[in-house]
């Protein structure tokens, strides 16, 4: 559901979604225009959700983050730790592959560059950009999807990359642990649950289904399935003791972190992104 299928939706008068999983920038810039609803938090609990990560147009589904994937058998036991690292193509030789979309992508660049993670935002846009253009001829490909990241990795294309931790995992067991990654400054964000103006099956259903996507068990199940980090804090104690290391939002892994910010993506995502695609094409 992107930003312009929804808006093709709601202009046809043929709305067929009734919840969306979507950015949470373009949900509340939606809603600021009368397109997407509320959420009702007399229904939705924003306590079943991690501090800060329940809006006012969109309240956090899921938890992913962007992690440091590396071929171990290229470095052996100097493994790249920092984004400084991956940046660092004379220590940790061999191509890259980075995000197509500027998520988490802007703040890598900018902490290769030494910007704090305490000082990222506002980001410095132009310094972003200035760091990515230093590392683009050593970047083979700005991937688009998951199964992308896994084919460049496991088939040796890339000796690093910049992927979700949900994929991240797949690979290390498609490789047979050969290729590894920490949640060690990762960027972690979120998905969210949005809700369409004139959905069909509306807005109470649409409500109700997402308190009950709020059900702490039901989230591990996704988390088994897919790798998704739960939204819901009383989720961590439920995942098996062996699986907890691959949880992003578990206690001991949200400190190693660096959260995205909401607040920034929401008042310069178009902007930025139009900046960012340009800059990558060229």
């Amino acid at each position: 559901p992107t930003e312009g299928a929804i808006r093709t939706q709601l202009s046809s008068g043929r709305v067929s979604w009734d919840v969306v999983d979507a950015e949470s920038s373009i949900l509340q810039n939606l809603g600021k225009e009368g397109l997407v609803q509320p959420i009702d938090y007399n229904v939705v609990s924003k306590d079943k959700v991690l501090p800060g990560f329940a809006y006012e147009y969109g309240i956090a589904d899921y938890m992913l983050s962007y992690v440091i994937a590396y071929d171990s058998e290229r470095f052996g036991d100097k493994a790249p730790k920092t984004w400084a690292d991956f940046w660092d193509v004379k220590t940790f030789p061999g191509k890259r592959t980075l995000y197509k979309w500027m998520n988490g992508m802007l703040e890598a660049a900018l902490l290769a560059d030494g910007v704090a993670p305490d000082k990222l935002y506002p980001l410095d846009v132009p310094r972003a950009m200035k760091k990515i253009e230093e590392l683009k001829p050593h970047v083979l490909a700005f991937w688009g999807s998951g199964a992308e990241t896994q084919q460049l990795l496991i088939e040796g294309e890339v000796s690093m990359g910049a992927i979700w931790n949900t994929r991240a995992q797949v690979i290390t067991e498609d490789s047979e642990d050969r290729i590894k990654w920490t949640f060690d400054n990762a960027l972690l964000g979120c998905s969210n649950w949005g809700v369409l103006k004139g959905n069909p099956a509306g807005t109470e259903a649409a409500m109700k289904f997402i308190a009950y996507a709020q059900d702490p068990q039901s989230q591990v199940e996704l988390f088994k399935m897919f790798g998704n980090g739960p939204a819901n804090p009383a989720a961590a104690a439920l995942i098996p003791e062996d699986r907890k290391h691959l949880n992003c939002t578990d206690p001991a892994n949200l400190p190693k972190q660096i959260m995205l910010s909401h607040e920034w993506y929401t008042d310069h995502y178009a902007a930025t992104l139009e900046q960012y695609l340009t800059h990558i094409s060229k």
